[in-house]
C-alpha cells in the first residue's frame, strides 16, 4: 500500500511513519518546512515539503496513493493554530476527489465525546477552539464520500507501549490517556479494516 502521512514531523507523525514502514508500506511524508524533515531514512520513504491545507499541493501528492493519515494538530489551543484541523480536512476532501484517493484517517480529540469526566468538562471550557475545530474537521469528512476514520484521543504521552484499546463512538473505560505509539499503531491497523470506515473511535492505552 502507498500511504501519505500529513504532519509527519510531529511526535505522533514520526511514529506513524515508523509503524507504516514496519508494515512494508510505501510512505510519502508531508512536512511544512524543509528544516523539519523527519530524522528517518528508508528506501520506501519519500519526504515532500508543502502546505497540507493546499488542495492543489495535496492532489499532486495523493496521485497513485491509496490512503492518507493526518497527524496534524494545533501546537497551541488558539483559533489560528487549531484551524489546521478543518482547513486540512477541506483540502484533503478536494484533493481526494481530484485523484480518486478514498481512505482517510485523522487524529481528533476525545473532548468531542458527550460523556465527559469533570476534568473533561473543564477542558472543554479551557480549550474550546480545539473542540470546535476538531468537530468541524469531522463534520467535513462525514459529509464527504470518503472512507474516513477519526481516532479521538485524550492525553498523549511518550510511553513506549504500542498496545491499545479502541471503541466505536466512545472512549474506552478509564481511557483518558494513550501513548503516541499506541495511537500510531491503531491508525496503521485501521487502514485495511473496513469495519472502521465512516466511524469515530476512542483510542486509549491498553490496560496494564
Amino acid at each position: 500500500m502507498k500511504l501519505v502521512v500529513l504532519g509527519a514531523n510531529g511526535r505522533t507523525g514520526k511514529l506513524v511513519l515508523q509503524a507504516a514502514l514496519a508494515k512494508d508500506m510505501d510512505v510519502t511524508a508531508v512536512v511544512r518546512s524543509a528544516e523539519r524533515t523527519p530524522d528517518l531514512q528508508h528506501a520506501r520513504l519519500q519526504v515532500v515539503v508543502g502546505d497540507p491545507c493546499d488542495p492543489a499541493f495535496l492532489a499532486s501528492v495523493f496521485r497513485d496513493h491509496a490512503a492518507v493519515i493526518s497527524a496534524l494538530g494545533g501546537r497551541l489551543p488558539t483559533k489560528a493554530a487549531t484551524s489546521v484541523y478543518y482547513r486540512s480536512a477541506d483540502a484533503i476532501v478536494d484533493a481526494a476527489s481530484a485523484t480518486g484517493l478514498k481512505r482517510v484517517l485523522v487524529i481528533s480529540t476525545a473532548l468531542l465525546f458527550p460523556d465527559q469526566t469533570l476534568l473533561g468538562r473543564i477542558l472543554r471550557i479551557v480549550v474550546p477552539k480545539v473542540v470546535h475545530s476538531a468537530g468541524r474537521m469531522e463534520n467535513i469528512l462525514n459529509r464527504s464520500d470518503l472512507e474516513w476514520t477519526s481516532a479521538r484521543a485524550g492525553f498523549l504521552n511518550d510511553v513506549r507501549v504500542s498496545a491499545y484499546r479502541a471503541q466505536r463512538e466512545t472512549l474506552p473505560a478509564h481511557g483518558t490517556a494513550v501513548s503516541r505509539l499506541a495511537l500510531a499503531q491503531f491508525l496503521i491497523d485501521a487502514i485495511e479494516d473496513p469495519g472502521t470506515q465512516g466511524a469515530v473511535y476512542g483510542v486509549a492505552q491498553a490496560n496494564t
